[in-house]
């Protein structure tokens, strides 16, 4: 039998989209999530649709939010597509694009 696989208590999945309609929700959801200090927290984006400049935006206010509190970012998910869109604003390190 095989056995099911749960996240770690330190990922996090986003679901819908990352964009200037939804990230007041998303922030919402995410605030709600109890992270304890020092442990790494993965975002999981492999369940979102869409992603723009506000929703890139929230994850960079996310990170820093984490990193006063001690806590390390992972974003896990991200589509190559929005690497190519932001990488040339400098934007794409946030989505594991590391130059």
């Amino acid at each position: 039998m095989a056995r099911k696989t749960h996240p770690s208590p330190g990922t996090f999945a986003l679901q819908g989209d990352l964009d200037v309609f939804s990230i007041q929700a998303q922030w919402e959801r995410l605030q709600a999530r109890a992270i304890p200090p020092g442990d790494p927290f993965v975002l999981d984006l492999s369940a979102v649709g869409d992603l723009d400049l506000s929703g890139l935006q929230l994850l960079l206010v996310l990170d820093r939010h984490l990193a006063a509190r001690g806590i390390p970012l992972t974003v896990a998910g991200a589509k190559p597509e929005w690497q190519d869109r932001f990488r040339p604003l400098g934007l794409a390190g946030i989505l594991g694009d590391r130059p």
